[in-house]
């Protein structure tokens, strides 16, 4: 019975836009003419169209609120036009519409639908944004925004600690939402070392939550590379050294290549080897090592000394506990 009433309510509807159309292209009407409270008018009786087929649905169906809440926001922003109300507000109401609908689908069972919270607050966040970012610096604007994008996560896993995986999303969005504040406080050279450092963070992050997930070390091992590259940069003042970023991928594998005995990373040895050894060939190529050379040297034969070590201590580990089951 709902359904059909639905259907004859938007038949009419239907029919009564196209005879407006029509009369609009016939001339008997000049659509463009109207002034901004009659398209107010206009979208605010549209948005309650949709607002009567979500009741008639029974509140059941909430998409139907997204096309009713939006359309009120457009009713509002074009009704408070070249108002001192509508300059302050800009463009918020239509962004508040986009995100009441999620408020609404989680207040009707807060326990299942505490994903909706995200973007409700996310909506709300850039909300506020919009209406302030003329008295507030850009770069700030930029990080209010991902960390009001980040602080829903973080209340899903402190709301449910089982919830483990939303601490990946706010990481990252709370690592790039820094990126924008540093830039007013960091000068150019060692920006860009801080940025890639902080492009690692999430991917510990992920590692250090679970250590299954072993391969968040490579990407976090290139991102660190690539930080000591741009550091040896800064400090030593030398061209962007090739031979330390092998390096740095080469010891990241091999740390890979440790946890064989945990996890299926026995490949390892065979990209961490290559990049080592094209490290050496790079370093030994240069006309001039200076100071990056001998470092990478001592990297590589400290890397070489803690894998020994730590291969010795593992057999005498295995021939203790033969030992003693003997």
């Amino acid at each position: 019975m709902k359904t059909k009433v639905v259907n004859l309510f938007w038949g009419i509807v239907l029919v009564g836009l196209g005879v407006v159309f029509l009369l609009n292209e016939l001339g008997f009407i000049t659509l463009r003419d109207l002034s901004s409270m009659v398209w107010a008018l206009i979208f605010a009786v549209v948005a309650a169209f949709f607002l009567v087929t979500y009741l008639l649905k029974g509140g059941q169906e909430w998409g139907w609120l997204f096309p009713t809440t939006i359309f009120a926001g457009i009713a509002m922003l074009i009704g408070l036009e070249h108002t001192a109300i509508g300059e302050f507000l800009s463009a918020a109401p239509v962004l508040l519409g986009i995100a009441l609908p999620f408020f609404v689908r989680y207040l009707s069972d807060p326990k299942a639908n505490q994903w909706a919270l995200i973007p409700t607050w996310a909506m709300a966040v850039i909300s506020a944004v919009v209406v302030f970012e003329r008295y507030v610096n850009g770069n700030l604007v930029a990080a209010l925004i991902l960390y009001g994008i980040a602080l829903p996560f973080l209340y899903v896993y402190l709301k449910d600690k089982r919830k483990q995986w939303a601490l990946i999303p706010f990481t990252a969005m709370a690592v790039i939402g820094t990126i924008p504040l540093l830039e007013s406080v960091v000068s150019a050279g060692w920006f860009d070392v801080v940025v890639v450092l902080l492009m690692a963070v999430p991917f510990l992050v992920v590692y250090f939550w679970k250590k299954q997930n072993w391969w968040a070390l490579i990407p976090a091992g290139v991102f660190v590379s690539i930080a000591l590259g741009l550091l040896s940069e800064q400090l030593l003042h030398v061209p962007f050294p090739a031979e330390l970023f092998l390096a740095g991928l080469g010891f990241t594998f091999g740390m890979l290549w440790l946890m064989r005995a945990r996890y299926q990373t026995d490949w390892a040895k065979y990209p961490a080897l290559v990049l080592l050894v094209i490290a050496v060939i790079v370093l030994l190529s240069q006309e001039s090592t200076g100071i990056i050379g001998p470092a990478a040297l001592v990297v590589v034969g400290i890397s070489i000394l803690v894998v020994n070590f730590l291969q010795q201590g593992k057999k005498k580990n295995e021939r203790n506990e033969e030992q003693i089951k003997g």
